[in-house]
């Protein structure tokens, strides 16, 4: 029987050196599977700890009853600690210019000496339930600023402009020593108003020439609002502006 042969040849290549350490990856493992106690949530949090912020409000927005109930723990204990702090909302229609404005202001509030919070609020699809999460890429000066902490949280399903734990999330931020909280909310009509009794001042963002003078008269949010400002306002939107400005006076 004749034996089979072929041309094809087989050349080992070089071995590519492992990109992760399988040490490092099992520190990560480990320190991500690390359940952290209500004491040291806390404790973190009253010292101004960033990562333990970030991972609080994550147990607050969890529908996990083991989380919720931690949540609950935490919250409580961190009370006493919070009501210090200048609450300030943020809300307008999509498109108006929201973060652009918060990263502005934000960066003039850090350079006079505060600590600011921003609890952005993305709207989250009716179809699948997810949201993009990405109104930290229009703050690229505010996201990198030490005095600063930007928390992204879905709308879910909430109505009124914010996220159903808007509520907690400030509570932690203030016990983790931020003195001016700003609340971006979705991007909102006439009558999406609940974050009007989360703050202490309301601010509605409008765009020149986005309406006629009736709508300086309709009620609903504008009644509300402690101040209204016209957005967009330079180049050839400076006429707009100025007659914006007449309708809402």
């Amino acid at each position: 029987m004749n034996k089979k042969t072929t041309t094809l040849h087989e050349k080992k290549g070089v071995s590519q050196p492992e990109t992760t350490s399988k040490l490092s990856a099992e520190k990560i493992k480990i320190k991500r599977n690390k359940h952290n106690s209500v004491d040291e949530f806390v404790s973190n949090i009253l010292e101004g700890s960033i990562p333990f912020l970030s991972k609080a409000i994550t147990l607050v927005e969890s529908t996990n009853p083991r989380h919720q109930e931690k949540a609950n723990e935490i919250l409580e204990r961190c009370l006493p600690h919070a009501n210090n702090s200048i609450r300030i909302g943020i809300t307008g229609v999509p498109g108006v210019g929201k973060s652009t404005f918060i990263e502005t202001f934000g960066k003039r509030l850090t350079s006079q000496g505060k600590k600011v919070a921003v609890l952005a609020i993305d709207p989250s699809s009716s179809v699948n339930k997810g949201s993009i999460l990405g109104d930290k890429t229009r703050m690229e000066e505010l996201v990198t600023d030490k005095n600063a902490f930007i928390r992204p949280s879905p709308s879910g399903t909430s109505l009124g402009g914010v996220a159903q734990k808007t509520r907690e999330s400030i509570i932690l931020c203030e016990a983790a020593g931020f003195d001016t909280i700003i609340i971006e909310t979705v991007g909102v009509g006439q009558s999406e108003t609940v974050v009007h009794s989360m703050v202490d001042f309301f601010l509605l963002l409008k765009i020149a020439g986005a309406g006629d003078e009736l709508q300086g008269i309709k009620r609903g949010i504008i009644e509300m609002a402690d101040a209204i400002v016209i957005n967009k306002a330079d180049g050839g939107n400076e006429k707009n502006a100025g007659i914006a400005k007449v309708a809402f006076n």
